[in-house]
């Protein structure tokens, strides 16, 4: 009986032995029902293998952590060695669960990664600041370091837009961002720094603007630069540096002065409020030199100064910064300067005279010439009229060429002084750089020129001119030159003749080249010899019949012709008697009544009578009036009758009649 008590005892025992095996299985399965895939959490680690670490999880499963994981803030998925003790205490990740097993797999990289995003969710929502790194640049903006890279595009920089060139001053610096888009599927961050700028600018606007007045001297930074000027900021506010007012020299690019973000002083010198504009002043900071100009400077003082501008008109002479004067050119040498480039150059350093002050106008006249000796106070002993001198043509020209006699002292050979004879390209004798001997013919000291000849020094052709040619003689000479005018005519070497288009020919000659071809020889009659003026005047049309002779015989005074009207003028008409034979009928010729307009009267291309009333031999014009040859004709028809009635006897009124009829129908 014992036996069997103990026996049934041992057996109890077992079976509860057995549950509670079970049980503690059950509770340690249910303890681990309390963990999901993707929760966080702590664990301190027991033990460690080739392979990883085991970590006790506060649960009655440990949990493997692996020594090797790939990185997750890498996009290249770099492989991350752990290096970890027993006893040390992570947070990990749980990766996955295998509840047959009992096997929980962690990850501390994992972990990591979630926690970081989860606190820049955070960061995003309640739009905190965050103070980081920049590490790198590209050219569209900055990369930050937040444990993960972040971008920051250029726009997103300043409250400037800012150059890519500009972009390495922000390497290595810290600076306050805030987020403004996230997106954990795309692993894409942007990182705002302008934001915070604007916000912080926002609160010292309004601190400047109260306190801002017309006048006052700030500190600011040059934020932009353009060509007409610079944009400072004074303290959350740009105000407008104009190019004008950076500096009292005369400038024409800022940056040669300014750079973006350099620290200057300027001074308020308008203020909109309304509009929120500002315009500054570097220049009005410092002195105005113009305001006591007359105590330090005085004309005839001598005076060091730099060109800083050439014009065609001179050069602009920076004296002292702010205090320009100007160079003519007329003043820059004692000879005539056509280019003052040739003579100064920009940045020279130049020694002046002082010739004019004009503090109202802020103008200073100076002078270089007045530096040097006038070569022009003796001129009339160095270089008298009718002196034989030597002179180097510096340049030719279509009137001539300039020639240089000294430094300082040119002078001018004219085109008719060239040679003799006419000549029409000054550059077919004369060449630049030749030396010549040449004649002073002139001097005009106020101009500064020496007036010079060539044709003087050489035998003048002039001199017996009137022994070898007479008025009226015949001479053959060859065309040299047709222009519209008229032509040349070479008689003898250096020796030529003029012949007008008028005296070409007795008919209406349009151009020379009609009646006479270049270098063919012909005979003229000679009408003028003026020695004074070199010129032979020469006639063609004199060798040949004048048909005026003709028409004045054909046409004498006083007779009757019919004519075609050829042309109507408002003081009366022209009309053809002939090929090539026109007369003139005025307006108070035409008839009888007076009349305003000829046409009310004529028609082009009517046959009219009309009366020769005077030939003018000099101008060669006949005068005609239909007025007084319808006079004439009754005229003439009386003689007729009384020569006729005491021939035939005809009654008066039949020959009327039959006259007058006549007359009638032949006007019709």
């Amino acid at each position: 009986m014992e036996h069997q008590n103990k026996s049934e005892v041992k057996k109890e025992e077992k079976i509860n032995q057995q549950e509670e095996v079970k049980e503690m299985f059950k509770e340690s399965l249910d303890q681990m029902k309390q963990f999901k895939r993707g929760d966080i959490v702590k664990g301190k680690i027991v033990k460690a293998n080739e392979d990883g670490y085991f970590l006790d999880l506060n649960f009655k499963m440990e949990g493997f952590l692996p020594k090797n994981e790939e990185s997750l803030f890498s996009r290249e998925n770099k492989l991350i060695t752990h290096a970890l003790e027993v006893g040390d205490e992570v947070y990990v990740y749980i990766n996955s669960m295998d509840e047959k097993n009992g096997q929980i797999i962690l990850s501390k990289e994992r972990a990591k990664y979630v926690q970081l995003w989860g606190k820049l969710t955070d960061l995003y929502r309640k739009k905190e600041k965050i103070n980081v790194e920049v590490i790198d640049k590209n050219s569209d903006g900055l990369i930050v370091n937040l444990g993960l890279k972040a971008f920051v595009p250029r726009s997103q920089i300043e409250a400037n837009i800012i150059q890519e060139k500009d972009l390495d001053k922000y390497i290595g610096k810290k600076l306050d961002f805030v987020i403004i888009d996230l997106d954990k599927n795309k692993d894409k961050i942007i990182l705002s720094h302008r934001k915070i700028v604007e916000k912080e600018r926002q609160a010292l606007l309004k601190k400047t603007l109260n306190n801002l007045q017309v006048g006052q001297i700030l500190e600011g930074t040059v934020k932009n630069i353009t060509n007409f000027g610079a944009f400072v900021d004074i303290g959350g506010i740009e105000g407008l540096l104009h190019i004008s007012e950076i500096t009292r020299r005369e400038m024409k690019d800022p940056t040669k002065l300014l750079r973006l973000g350099d620290q200057i002083r300027v001074k308020v010198i308008d203020f909109d409020k309304e509009k929120n504009k500002i315009a500054l002043s570097i220049k009005q900071i410092t002195p105005d030199p113009w305001e006591n100009v007359l105590e330090r400077y005085a004309v005839g003082n001598e005076v060091e100064g730099r060109v800083i501008s050439i014009k065609d008109y001179g050069a602009f002479i920076e004296i002292e910064e702010g205090l320009n004067g100007l160079l003519h050119v007329s003043e820059m040498a004692w000879t005539y300067v056509k280019n003052p480039a040739d003579i100064i150059k920009e940045g020279e350093l130049l020694k002046l005279k002082i010739l004019e002050i004009d503090p109202e106008k802020k103008k200073i006249a100076l002078g270089l010439k007045q530096m040097l000796p006038d070569p022009w106070e003796d001129i009339e002993k160095k270089y008298p009229v009718g002196a034989v001198v030597e002179g180097k043509i510096t340049q030719v020209t279509s009137y001539g060429a300039n020639v240089k006699l000294e430094a300082g002292v040119n002078g001018v050979i004219h085109l008719s002084e060239i040679d003799w004879q006419y000549i029409e390209k000054p550059s077919n004798i004369l060449k630049k750089y030749m030396v010549l001997s040449l004649k002073v013919i002139n001097i005009d000291k106020e101009s500064h020129l020496v007036f010079l000849s060539r044709k003087r020094t050489l035998p003048n052709p002039w001199d017996n001119i009137k022994k070898r040619y007479k008025k009226d003689a015949v001479v053959k000479g060859k065309v040299t030159k047709i222009k519209d005018f008229g032509a040349f005519v070479q008689l003898e070497d250096h020796i030529e003749g003029f012949i007008p288009l008028s005296e070409i020919d007795w008919k209406r000659v349009k151009h020379p080249n009609e009646r006479l071809k270049k270098d063919k020889e012909y005979e003229f009659k000679i009408l003028n010899i003026d020695q004074e003026k070199l010129q032979i005047t020469l006639s063609k049309k004199r060798l040949l019949p004048d048909p005026w002779e003709e028409v004045k015989k054909k046409y004498p005074v006083g007779t009757l012709i019919e004519g075609r009207v050829l042309k109507i003028t408002d003081f009366g008409a022209f009309i053809n008697l002939e090929e090539g034979v026109d007369g003139l009928v005025p307006l108070s010729e035409i008839s009888p009544q007076k009349i305003d307009n000829p046409a009310h009267v004529l028609s082009e291309g009517e046959e009219v009578l009309t009366l020769v009333t005077k030939l003018d031999n000099k101008k060669k014009k006949i005068s005609l009036s239909i007025r007084k040859a319808e006079k004439e004709e009754e005229r003439q028809f009386l003689k007729e009758y009384n020569r006729k009635q005491s021939e035939d006897k005809i009654l008066l009124k039949d020959l009327f009649g039959d006259l007058f009829k006549n007359k009638m129908n032949k006007k019709r």
